[in-house]
C-alpha cells in the first residue's frame, strides 16, 4: 500500500499524464503495474527513468516496433465526444461511460484481444443501438389466437428482448419491455395495437432483470410488475445505485452500465413490485417451481432456474394451451434477422459470455426442452416457445427449428 505513490511524485515533477494504468495481482507478495504515459518532450525520458531507477530496479524490454501503436488517450477523447453528441449525455455521464468502456478493455486486453477490436466492438454497439431509433426502428410483429378469450402479440425490436402481450377483455398482461431508448417507438405500437391502451389495466411479469429486458418498467404509468424475490432484489439494487446480479463481475459490470447509459435505463419504482413467491432457496439447482399466475383462461407456472443465464431468471408455462415463456434461458437463435444476429454478436464479445454460468444455462436450456416436449406429446400439437429474442416458434428433435408462421406449423 503506497508503494505507487513515489512514481506518481516523480511524474508529476516532470508533467508526466498517464494516459493508462492497470495493475494486476497473482497472489504473491507484490503487484504488476502497466501504465502509457504521455511524454510531450523525449528529452525528460532519460532523467525520468534515472529518478525512477534510484527507487525502483528498471528493466529494459525488448518489443516489435513496427507494431501499430494506439494512443488510448486520443481514442477515448474522441469516443467520449462522439458519444455525448450521440446521446446527449452531461460530462458526468460521458465521464462513466468512458470508465465503463476502459474497464472493459483493461479486462479484454489482458484476454489477449487488441485494443482496436474492443474499441470497434464498443462503438458498434452504442451506434447499433442509436441508429435504430425514430423511422429506422423495424419492429416485426406476430400474433396467435391462443383462446377465445386472448390474443398473444409477439414485437420484435431491431435490437434488446422481445416484448409479449396477452389482450385479454378485462387486461393486456405485458412479458418483458425491450430497451427504454425506444420508448417513443413502442408506445407508438402499443397504441395502434390497442386503441385502449390508456384506459385498459395493464400488468407486467420479466422473465429476468436484464436491462434490455427491464427498459419500460418505470415507463408504463399505473401498473403492478410480478416477479419473484431474486429479481426484486435486483431491481432494487439498481434502484439504490448499487451493483445488481448481473454485475457481480468486472465484464458484467462494464457492459451493463454502458446499457443502462446508452439506452437511457431507469430503474422502476420497488412500489410497483407484486412478489410472486416467498422462501425460495436462495440457491438451487433445479427449473423450480415458485410460484403461478392467470390471465383469462391460461393458467401460469411460474418456474425459477438456477441462475445461468441470471440469478432469478423465470420461466412461464402453461400445460393447458401449450404454450411457454421461456426468457433468456431458450431463444430462437436459427430465426434471427440479419440485424438481429449482428445485434446479439456484440454481447458474447464485450461479456465474454451472455451467460453468467454457462454449464448450469446449458442444464437450464436442456430442462425447459424436455417440459416443451412433454407439453407436446400431451396435448398432441408441438408446444409454443416465446423466447426472448427471436420469432416466435415450435420444439421439434429436442431444438428449435422453425418459425410458428412456417407453412405446415
Amino acid at each position: 500500500s503506497g508503494a505507487v505513490l513515489p512514481i506518481l511524485k516523480i511524474l508529476d515533477t516532470y508533467d508526466v499524464n498517464i494516459s493508462y494504468i492497470n495493475s494486476s495481482s497473482d497472489g504473491s507478495d507484490y503487484q504488476n503495474f502497466i501504465m502509457g504515459l504521455l511524454i510531450e518532450n523525449p528529452k525528460i525520458i532519460k532523467m525520468l527513468l534515472d529518478d525512477i531507477s534510484s527507487l525502483y530496479q528498471i528493466d529494459i524490454i525488448d518489443y516489435d516496433d513496427s507494431e501499430k501503436s494506439l494512443d488510448n488517450t486520443i481514442f477515448y477523447i474522441r469516443l467520449a465526444n462522439e458519444m455525448q453528441k450521440l446521446f446527449d449525455l452531461s460530462t458526468e455521464t460521458t465521464m462513466e461511460f468512458i470508465s465503463e468502456s476502459n474497464r472493459i478493455l483493461q479486462i479484454l486486453q489482458e484476454k489477449g484481444e487488441s485494443p482496436f477490436k474492443v474499441f470497434d466492438y464498443i462503438r458498434r454497439f452504442a451506434y447499433f443501438i442509436s441508429r435504430h431509433k425514430g423511422p429506422e426502428f423495424k419492429a416485426d410483429i406476430e400474433k396467435l389466437e391462443i383462446s377465445e378469450s386472448l390474443t398473444l402479440y409477439c414485437i420484435q425490436p431491431p435490437c434488446g428482448s422481445n416484448t409479449y402481450i396477452m389482450d385479454t377483455p378485462e387486461q393486456l398482461a405485458i412479458i418483458d419491455t425491450g430497451y427504454a431508448i425506444y420508448e417513443a417507438e413502442m408506445f407508438n405500437i402499443f397504441k395502434n395495437l390497442f386503441p385502449d391502451w390508456e384506459k385498459k389495466n395493464k400488468t407486467v411479469y420479466i422473465t429476468h432483470t436484464d436491462v434490455d429486458h427491464c427498459g419500460l418498467l418505470s415507463k408504463i404509468e399505473n401498473i403492478k410488475i410480478y416477479l419473484n424475490e431474486k429479481s426484486a432484489d435486483s431491481l432494487i439494487r439498481q434502484y439504490k445505485g448499487i451493483p445488481d446480479y448481473r454485475e457481480k463481475n468486472d465484464l458484467g459490470f462494464g457492459y451493463s452500465k454502458l446499457s443502462r447509459i446508452i439506452s437511457g435505463y431507469i430503474p422502476p419504482s420497488p412500489d410497483k413490485f407484486e412478489i410472486l413467491d416467498r422462501g425460495t432457496p436462495r440457491e438451487h439447482s433445479e427449473l423450480l417451481q415458485i410460484g403461478n399466475f392467470t390471465i383469462a383462461d391460461l393458467e401460469f407456472e411460474v418456474l425459477e432456474g438456477s441462475g445461468g443465464h441470471i440469478y432469478g431468471e423465470m420461466v412461464f408455462v402453461c400445460r393447458k394451451y401449450g404454450i411457454i415463456f421461456t426468457g433468456d434461458i431458450l431463444v430462437n437463435i436459427s430465426g434471427f434477422s440479419t440485424e438481429l444476429a449482428e445485434f446479439n454478436s456484440l454481447a458474447p464479445f464485450l461479456m465474454r459470455s451472455v451467460n453468467v454460468d454457462s454449464k448450469k444455462a446449458t442444464l437450464m436450456r436442456k430442462k425447459v426442452i424436455h417440459i416443451a416436449e412433454q407439453i407436446g406429446n400431451t396435448n398432441g400439437k408441438p408446444c409454443i416457445i416465446c423466447g426472448g429474442h427471436g420469432p416466435i416458434s415450435i420444439i421439434q428433435d429436442g431444438k428449435i427449428v422453425k418459425s410458428i408462421q412456417d407453412p405446415g406449423i
